[in-house]
């Protein structure tokens, strides 16, 4: 990929495939309403920016019974905070199942006390994500015509990408417990002493093959150029490029892309695991396997 090209435009609606699946589950088979349950995705997902991540894949595992239940406990946490449901409506102040998923526990006086910031960024998903990915009409226009409005209200949320020139393509490795010795010299074939040496052949896969989307805590965003120090120092010089979304004025950026130069780096660096989270520089930084477009579909 060009330095200067875009990221597709259907990438958000990737990034949030186990999304639409549990959507489509909770509307077309549990029968829930889709504007309501735009707003109870809008805010599972405002509780994995905020920390608790993994929630709404937590969720989904359930049966639907379970299921139920929490889609219950979402919807008087959103009466509570839209004010559409009163103190005298909810007999029951607390949140049990939410709480099994959460780092501290929290009660609907939660959305009393901290009404602002959570309507703000349960309001933000609901906008700037949960209308778009949730919406089949949106990304069917998307997908087939680029120029279409509703392409360009994908990228409006889109990612901005970084690419290393050349000579910060050559940087050399600091000293570091956590990155491999380098050989000074390619060992000669122990077969024959006339044979060239052995090198695997690296074929260069497809962006989508090579990506691995990651996620930020609300409010903790990094920077390219700490995720790229950070990849190349525990794994060598794996970095293709970098792209970060480009949030709207005053938003912190909340998720972006790595493009590692091979295919093969993304099984060492989730250390075999679907999800990884990272430390850098203090800040939390998620990150899982890139589902190629055919796959989502």
């Amino acid at each position: 990929m060009a330095g200067g090209s875009r990221p597709s435009t259907l990438d958000l609606l990737l990034f949030h495939r186990q999304e639409r699946e549990f959507f489509h589950r909770l509307v077309h088979q549990l029968g829930q309403k889709p504007v309501t349950t735009r707003w109870v995705m809008a805010l599972w997902l405002w509780f994995e920016s905020i920390g608790h991540h993994d929630f709404i894949r937590h969720v989904s595992s359930s049966n639907d019974r379970i299921v139920e239940a929490f889609l219950a406990e979402a919807d008087s946490c959103l009466g509570r905070l839209l004010g559409t449901r009163t103190h005298a409506e909810d007999e029951q102040e607390e949140l049990p199942l939410t709480n099994t998923l959460v780092a501290e526990p929290i009660g609907l006086r939660f959305f009393d006390y901290h009404r602002d910031v959570a309507l703000k960024g349960v309001t933000y998903f609901v906008k700037n994500v949960a209308e778009i990915i949730f919406d089949d009409g949106i990304m069917e226009k998307a997908a087939q015509d680029p120029n279409h409005p509703a392409t360009r209200r994908v990228l409006s949320s889109g990612l901005h990408i970084w690419q290393p020139n050349v000579e910060q393509s050559a940087w050399s490795m600091p000293s570091t417990s956590h990155s491999p010795p380098r050989p000074t010299s390619r060992p000669p074939s122990v077969l024959n002493p006339m044979a060239r040496p052995w090198s695997p052949v690296t074929e260069q896969s497809s962006d989508d093959q090579r990506s691995m989307f990651i996620t930020f805590s609300r409010g903790y965003p990094l920077t390219r150029e700490d995720i790229k120090d950070f990849f190349n120092t525990r794994f060598g010089p794996c970095v293709e490029m970098v792209m970060i979304e480009r949030a709207p004025a005053g938003a912190a950026p909340m998720y972006g892309r790595v493009v590692f130069t091979n295919a093969s780096m993304i099984a060492p660096v989730l250390n075999g695991q679907r999800t990884a989270k990272f430390m850098i520089n203090g800040r939390h930084l998620w990150a899982r396997m890139y589902v190629p477009r055919t796959a989502a579909n």
